[in-house]
């Protein structure tokens, strides 16, 4: 769970959702999708404004992850797309599960830990392996908990969409996850009103 994570950039899932959000900032720019007036915020969902320095945060961290050489290349890549998407998701994600009232109490998230397969030592959790995992990347036991949080509320909204998402061993996990992915994503942006401040990016991006 946590390996396929950190190589995220390089799945179908991320070049399919950079491709979608591309996609948007040229169809749906034609409409209400875009705002142009100056503030110091890059977007905004159903009034929550996302900040400029909430946008600048993520972007250079994806550029810092992703060991990516200038910011001029990160922006020939679509980066700073990808970083618009990943905030205007993680918010998504706050809204509409609150909205649901879901809450992930700690003890599910320490379960989650234990039962990861890259925790454990013959089929046991290894705190050993656990520690060294976290130094081995200089990160805390903090964000991998926050990051298992994201993923067990996507899996129930996920389910609460379909009802119930088969596994059928006929289709690979890889497509699956790529279905799974596109439809939540799909769900969420359709019932929430998404403003993209384009000028303020514009204007940020032509001074790099």
């Amino acid at each position: 769970m946590l390996s396929s994570l950190r190589k995220f950039s390089e799945t179908i899932v991320a070049k399919i959702f950079i491709a979608l959000i591309a996609l948007s900032f040229v169809f749906w720019g034609i409409n209400d999708f875009f705002r142009s007036s100056y503030s110091n915020s890059v977007a905004e969902i159903d009034g929550e404004e996302i900040s400029f320095n909430q946008f600048v945060s993520e972007f250079n961290k994806i550029i810092r992850n992703n060991n990516i050489q200038s910011e001029k290349i990160a922006i020939n890549n679509n980066i700073h797309i990808l970083a618009v998407s990943n905030i205007i998701s993680e918010k998504l994600l706050k809204i509409h599960t609150k909205k649901l009232g879901v809450i992930i109490d700690d003890t599910i998230i320490a379960i989650e830990i234990k039962n990861s397969n890259e925790f454990k030592d013959k089929d046991i959790f290894s705190r050993t392996k656990y520690e060294k995992f976290l130094l081995e990347r200089n990160i805390n036991s903090k964000i991998i908990e926050e990051q298992i949080n994201k993923n067990l509320k996507k899996k129930i909204i996920t389910e609460s969409i379909t009802g119930y998402v088969p596994n059928n061993k006929k289709i690979s996990e890889t497509i699956l996850k790529n279905k799974i992915n596109i439809l939540y994503e799909d769900f969420l942006r359709k019932n929430y009103k998404i403003v993209i401040k384009e000028k303020q990016l514009n204007n940020y991006l032509k001074n790099i």
